[in-house]
């Protein structure tokens, strides 16, 4: 279905869009994003994106406030799991094939705990700088002894003019991101070359990887980009790619995540005009959501029976399956003792009227434990397992 925007095309801001998918969230009491979105095509230039109203200053105060990238344990961009420190030293030895003198400036937007800024470190980079809208992330950025500040892409920033500035998925969750394309380029070196690495998700690939419904579709991820996308945003907002590529990153043991990166450096702007159609990316969502609504058929198929006969279970995971499952599937409607969640963000808030708590908190409780994770839940079992608990488990997958 065809209609007008409330958020014009990212990329060319044209307003005419196709309707593709309606997204819809269970969200914890007071957090400040959308509970649901539709997903659209732009008509012009073919880039899909959540066509939400949310604005920018509710997205930087949900990484101020809500932020899972302060759990340095089993969060990403920490560089604490093997597989996370793996990405962060590959981008950071790309990155560093680039800008082979350790004396340039480097800025991290979005540099949660500071891993690649960390991986540059160990290659001898010295100005080295991150800003991050957690304070507990740019205060584990610090103790790396990294220079960290506060802020975003739209929060003032005088730290000076860098040679290189780093968006490694970020531009995903960015709602304005023209507006940030202009804060980029306040902030680079104009007498000399200097450079942008951008790293997002692959969109055109979301189809082959998905261990979860709809998991690019979730509350953070408003922008999927295709090369032919990204290309086009770096195009016409005066910044010329160089170099690119594609690449699988592991979102967790076994799991691939699929990922395209972009070495740029400022141009002239392109006009609309010039603006690449992406015909491919429709296409490719398109199948995406096909198989992500078998993929949600078949945990229904699971849940239905498992839940028609507990009188109430515990919810372990509040995280962005958990949001879908509660208002897309048999679970809207099942009694739920409490929630769990291991990282400390979320406890102590209330979802759906239901409290959110620590593992501990379930000790002497034997209602059965659902665990609402399909990439986590091989380690929450061990972590039940470890905690030496015998509640009966629901999986959402074999």
């Amino acid at each position: 279905m065809i209609r007008t925007a409330r958020r014009p095309c990212p990329i060319c801001n044209d307003t005419q869009v196709d309707i593709l998918h309606a997204q819809r969230f269970a969200l914890p009491e007071g957090h400040p994003l959308s509970d649901g979105y539709e997903i659209v095509c732009c008509e012009t230039c073919g880039f899909v994106y959540a066509d939400t109203a949310v604005s920018q200053e509710a997205y930087d105060l949900f990484y101020a406030q809500y932020s899972k990238y302060e759990d340095q344990k089993n969060s990403t961009g920490s560089g604490e799991n093997p597989w996370d420190r793996k990405r962060l030293e590959e981008a950071a030895h790309r990155i560093a094939t680039f800008l082979s003198n350790t004396d340039k400036k480097i800025l991290d937007v979005g540099c949660a705990n500071g891993g690649m800024l960390k991986a540059l470190k160990d290659l001898g980079y010295k100005k080295l700088t991150g800003i991050d809208p957690s304070p507990i992330c740019v205060a584990n950025t610090r103790q790396l002894g990294i220079e960290a500040e506060p802020g975003s892409l739209f929060a003032p920033f005088k730290q000076g003019i860098y040679d290189c500035v780093i968006l490694s998925h970020t531009l995903e969750h960015v709602q304005d991101i023209r507006q940030a394309a202009q804060w980029i380029d306040n902030v680079l070196r104009k007498d000399i070359p200097s450079w942008v690495y951008v790293e997002v998700p692959d969109a055109a690939r979301y189809m082959n990887y998905v261990y979860a419904p709809f998991q690019d579709f979730n509350t953070e991820h408003i922008n999927h980009f295709s090369m032919t996308s990204l290309q086009n945003f770096l195009r016409t907002n005066g910044f010329e790619p160089v170099e690119w590529g594609d690449k699988l990153l592991e979102s967790s043991p076994n799991m691939d995540y699929p990922a395209i990166y972009c070495f740029a450096k400022r141009s002239a702007p392109l006009t609309n005009a010039e603006i690449k159609n992406d015909t491919l990316l429709r296409e490719r969502i398109d199948r995406y959501i096909e198989i992500s609504h078998g993929v949600l058929d078949q945990i229904e198929a699971r849940l239905r029976p498992a839940l028609a006969n507990t009188p109430q279970v515990i919810v372990w995971g509040t995280g962005q399956l958990a949001m879908k499952l509660l208002v897309e599937t048999s679970l809207s409607q099942a009694k739920i003792a409490a929630f769990v969640d291991s990282n400390p963000i979320n406890q102590g808030k209330t979802l759906r009227g239901v409290p959110v708590i620590a593992p501990e908190a379930i000790a002497s409780s034997s209602d059965p434990i659902l665990i609402s994770s399909t990439l986590h839940q091989q380690s929450i079992v061990n972590q039940i397992n470890k905690m030496g608990l015998k509640n009966p488990l629901i999986l959402l997958r074999d």
